[in-house]
């Protein structure tokens, strides 16, 4: 990974906030039920407040006995508690840049696309959801993975002969052995499907300005 230490903006873990108003592309982690991260292009950070303005959320709600995945565009604000916040992290332009060229065409034939956002894996002992074997060989556009520590944004996810999610054209966002943010990016990831928290695919309609 790059070190992106001038580029974290907000760590909860660290002590580390930066007050200023920001732009760019920039990741934010939450510490809630959903296990939610939040992708924006404006950040304000202050003493008493935080605030995102129309901000992609995703992550898993519960509902029922069930948790279905969810993207919703929102204005997002923390006032005096900042303690459902992990951290918020602005992605440098050349790593931004690297991800932008490896963007897979969308008129690839054998691309699928959904409409709307979909869970495809969560691993958890009382709401699992597992769909890696029967998308098993299919390239499945926008996947958001959340692994261990880490965010994995992806162009396209390929599950692969192992059941195992292969990710191409990656940001990644994770903390190394001393709990330092990091950001970097990668053409392809290769992840055992155990270390991974969720696999979101996000919707044709979470996508549209």
């Amino acid at each position: 990974m790059t070190n992106n230490d001038n580029l974290v903006l907000f760590d909860n873990i660290k002590n580390i906030r930066k007050n200023g108003e920001y732009s760019g592309s920039i990741i934010s982690k939450c510490k809630n039920e959903s296990k939610s991260v939040i992708f924006s292009d404006n950040i304000t950070i202050s003493e008493d407040k935080i605030v995102i303005s129309q901000g992609l959320m995703v992550g898993f709600d519960k509902n029922g006995d069930k948790k279905i995945a969810f993207s919703e565009k929102s204005d997002f604000s923390w006032i005096d508690d900042f303690s459902s916040i992990e951290y918020s992290v602005i992605i440098s332009d050349d790593i931004m840049n690297q991800y932008d060229e490896g963007q897979f065409s969308d008129a690839f034939p054998y691309t699928i696309n959904l409409l709307h956002t979909a869970g495809l894996y969560f691993n958890d002992y009382k709401y699992n959801i597992d769909h890696l074997d029967f998308f098993k060989g299919e390239i499945l556009k926008n996947p958001v993975a959340v692994i261990f520590n880490g965010i994995c944004v992806a162009d396209r996810v390929v599950i692969d002969h192992r059941g195992d999610p292969v990710f191409y054209d990656c940001l990644i966002v994770g903390r190394d052995q001393n709990e330092e943010l990091a950001a970097s990016y990668e053409p392809l990831v290769n992840v055992d499907d155990k270390v991974v928290e969720y696999i979101i695919i996000l919707g044709i309609e979470s996508l549209k300005e």
